[in-house]
């Protein structure tokens, strides 16, 4: 508290005490000046002055035109009787703030303390869109083993079991199984054989082995690695992201309890004062104006203490969906450290921007991806060729052998496509030059950021210092 004695003359106007708005720190000033009465204009003025976090309480000031009231006093006695009324005033203030938080620790249970790092690692743990990053680089993962089972070779089995609608005719000529000295022909004359309708069944089992395929599906795996690159990098992404969002809405806690702690003072200062001031306009010591203004700054002060309430509650359910659990869940935030000014060159800066950001080495993946699937276009024009072993047996079918197997080489080409694949791979290399374009902008756009981050940080440090004087 620090007591002022301002030998100072007011004119006329006496209503010049007072003290600006909400300035980091608050301060009251009580002046016998702010008695509207023409006696005072040539009295000294006593000036208390309490200093406090919170918001300051401003009084009215202006001239005014007469004096309409009696005069509480003169010369030292009534500025020592003014005085003595500020200094009852503060303590009532002093001991409001000690008298409310004694109540509310008995009537609040008390809540969990949450540390900023207890945040982080919670919402790295349980916040669903972190998670769904990792579930789709684990899925990333598995398409890339199964994509690399193509290389290997393939085993087809076919099964297949019907039943004729009408008799089997086999016609078999005189001769057919050749003509030998010792026994003539075979069969001797034309023989037809018949088979009557019935079930039958064959399964058909193929052992295939991709050749002139393994280049193109070699490209095929190396653009699902680089699709695992890409969701894991966008998993480091969102995590990132995540951190960024927790310490966000974190030091967003902390200045809304700030503020709203700064308000709460204000708001039972203000009380006590348009308490003192309707005493005063009830004894016709003061004018109804000066209890109509502080009236109106008590409601403005409540109106942004119920606005900073809600700020707070719906910041605590923000971070609470960050963390993944329980909207209601309730808790309490604690200062975090002082932290360690970051100093950089903007080419170091830059250079770090342009190796570590999420945003940029997704650029690049996407455009590494781009120039596979081009190169992968272009092996459409090769024919496919494989090594291929087969093994057949049927079932209830007379005349035909029950099992054969062959081996050899299967061969798939496609030589006239009507342009299918020239537009195909064209459309790909236009793929490609987006990629590139989209990689060179995502590099400027960061280093622009940065460059913007870095010339910011002289001032920020200068509004912080400023704000923790």
């Amino acid at each position: 508290m620090v007591w002022t004695w301002s030998p100072r003359m007011p004119t006329h106007a006496p209503g010049r005490g007072g003290a600006p708005g909400l300035v980091g720190r608050a301060w009251v000033s009580w002046s016998a000046g702010m008695i509207p009465c023409s006696c005072y204009s040539s009295r000294p003025r006593i000036t208390i002055t309490a200093r406090s976090g919170g918001t300051v309480v401003p009084f009215q000031r202006g001239p005014v035109a007469s004096c309409r009231v009696p005069c509480p006093g003169r010369g030292a006695r009534g500025a020592l009787r003014l005085a003595a009324l500020g200094l009852g005033l503060l303590l009532g203030m002093g001991r409001a703030p000690a008298q409310e938080s004694r109540a509310q620790e008995a009537g609040v249970p008390a809540a969990e303390v949450l540390t900023l790092e207890r945040a982080i690692s919670l919402a790295l743990e349980n916040n669903r869109l972190v998670k769904n990053a990792a579930l789709e680089a684990a899925k990333a993962e598995d398409g890339l083993a199964a994509y690399r089972t193509r290389l290997l070779p393939s085993l087809d089995l076919t099964a297949l079991e019907s039943r004729n609608l009408t008799d089997l005719k086999f016609r078999f000529p005189k001769g057919a199984f050749g003509d030998f000295g010792a026994t003539g022909p075979i069969p001797a004359d034309d023989t037809e054989v018949t088979s009557p309708g019935k079930t039958t069944a064959f399964v058909v089992g193929r052992l295939t082995q991709p050749l002139l395929q393994l280049p193109s599906v070699g490209l095929g795996v190396r653009l699902k690695a680089l699709n695992l690159d890409l969701a894991r990098e966008k998993s480091r992404g969102q995590r990132q992201a995540t951190v960024a969002e927790v310490k966000q809405a974190y030091y967003s806690l902390l200045q809304t309890e700030s503020a709203l702690r700064a308000t709460d003072e204000a708001v039972r200062a203000l009380r006590e004062l348009a308490r003192v001031v309707g005493e005063r306009v009830a004894q016709q010591a003061a004018l109804k104006a000066e209890d109509l203004s502080v009236r109106s700054r008590l409601a403005g002060e409540e109106h942004q203490a119920l606005q900073l309430r809600n700020a707070l509650v719906s910041g605590r359910e923000r971070l609470n969906d960050l963390l993944g659990r329980d909207l209601d869940t309730a808790f309490g935030v604690s200062p975090v450290p002082e932290i360690t000014p970051y100093e950089a060159d903007l080419k170091a800066a830059r250079a770090r921007a342009l190796q570590n950001r999420s945003d940029v080495r997704e650029a690049r993946l996407a455009e590494r991806q781009a120039e596979t699937d081009r190169r992968l276009k272009r092996w459409d024009y090769v024919p496919d060729l494989s090594l291929m072993a087969s093994y057949v047996t049927s079932y209830n079918v007379e005349v035909l052998p029950r099992n054969f197997s062959s081996v050899g080489l299967y061969l798939s080409w496609e030589p006239f496509d009507w342009g299918r694949k020239r537009r195909a791979v064209a459309e790909s290399s236009r793929a490609l030059e987006q990629a590139r374009n989209a990689t060179r902008e995502t590099e400027s756009q960061a280093s622009i950021d940065v460059g913007l981050k870095l010339r910011a940080l002289p001032w920020r440090r200068r509004r912080r210092a400023r704000s923790s004087r």
